[in-house]
């Protein structure tokens, strides 16, 4: 148990001043939490929290929870609110940021999204406090030691109706810290590349590849392949991590505001029985869901030279009355 201590405390020392980016198994429609661009995608208020606890039953083994709350402002801009608690034994590592996303038009559901955010993290590492067999050991008498990061976030997003794709770079200022001036640490930077398909098969049934990558310097790259399956209201994923694990869930659209999801990683290697099962929680709330990847329910409007025109005084229906005519509503008016 003491080399066991000693290990996770290695590791946290290390995480401290290295990365700490998060990954889980139901990224596919909470793209936000790892890329400040993909913000108020299904919805145009959006909450995604997502809990994972890896190696379950075993005491001080990682847990996490990511909060992404998403407002789209108008049809160019959206904002995003960030938030995430990480704790593997003795290291608590507690993140708060601000996104924002602006979009590119290709047409009425097409477009280019660059995304930003700035925020504050936290790293705590106690080791006062985990409990060992030698009350005197020298290894863990130093007690706690805490730093604060301004960190900041940067991605890039493509949308369309069957196809999508990103690219991110969550954690950009991670040995930044308070009072310094250290600046950009591309040498520790972790990179994410997320992309998926929509395969309609019917009225009921579609099929939702997703893959996403992460790199590092000098680290092998790990992808997760997500294959999600939805029937009307429901949808079941199976998938593959490259660390050997396999995963599986389930996730329920209950009503036109509501999704609940679940989903489980095992490993299938040589450590399987000491590693155990990870868990994994999602809840969703829009107000409301997108029922319609074609209809992103926002006033669109072409415009005299066959571009959507901005809509920035929603109630201003003079306005548009002989300069456009409204997407999918047919011929020009007359005056």
């Amino acid at each position: 148990m003491k080399i066991i201590l000693f290990l996770v405390s290695i590791i946290a020392c290390f995480s401290i001043s290295a990365q700490n980016t998060i990954r889980f198994s139901q990224l596919n429609f909470g793209q936000g939490i790892n890329n400040p661009s993909a913000l108020a995608i299904d919805g145009k208020l959006m909450v995604d929290l997502i809990g994972r606890n890896q190696w379950y039953g075993f005491k001080g083994a990682p847990t996490t929870i990511a909060l992404n709350g998403q407002y789209e402002l108008n049809q160019n801009m959206a904002v995003g609110l960030n938030v995430f608690h990480d704790r593997i034994g003795a290291s608590v590592n507690n993140s708060f940021a601000g996104q924002f996303a602006y979009r590119l038009n290709v047409d009425s559901y097409r477009f280019f999204a660059l995304g930003v955010g700035l925020g504050i993290d936290n790293s705590v590492l106690d080791l006062g406090a985990a409990q060992t067999t030698d009350l005197n050991d020298p290894a863990f008498s130093f007690g706690s030691f805490s730093r604060t990061f301004l960190n900041g976030s940067f991605g890039i997003y493509y949308n369309s109706p069957k196809f999508y794709i990103g690219a991110s770079i969550p954690k950009l200022f991670q040995t930044l810290r308070t009072g310094e001036s250290s600046g950009l640490t591309p040498k520790k930077w972790n990179y994410f590349l997320s992309t998926g398909f929509y395969f309609d098969f019917g009225d009921n049934y579609t099929f939702n590849p997703h893959i996403q990558i992460k790199g590092a310097l000098n680290t092998p790259l790990t992808a997760d392949l997500i294959l999600r399956n939805t029937l009307g209201l429901w949808s079941f994923t199976v998938g593959y991590r490259t660390e050997n694990s396999i995963i599986a869930g389930v996730d329920f659209l209950l009503s036109k505001n509501f999704r609940v999801g679940y989903s489980f990683n095992y490993s299938i290697d040589r450590l399987a029985n000491a590693k155990a099962s990870s868990n994994e929680l999602y809840l969703g709330f829009a107000f409301p869901y997108r029922s319609d990847r074609y209809d992103f329910e926002r006033r669109r409007y072409i415009g005299r030279k066959g571009k959507p025109k901005n809509d920035w005084k929603r109630n201003s229906k003079k306005k548009y009355k002989n300069k456009g005519v409204r997407f999918g509503r047919g011929k020009k008016r007359s005056r």
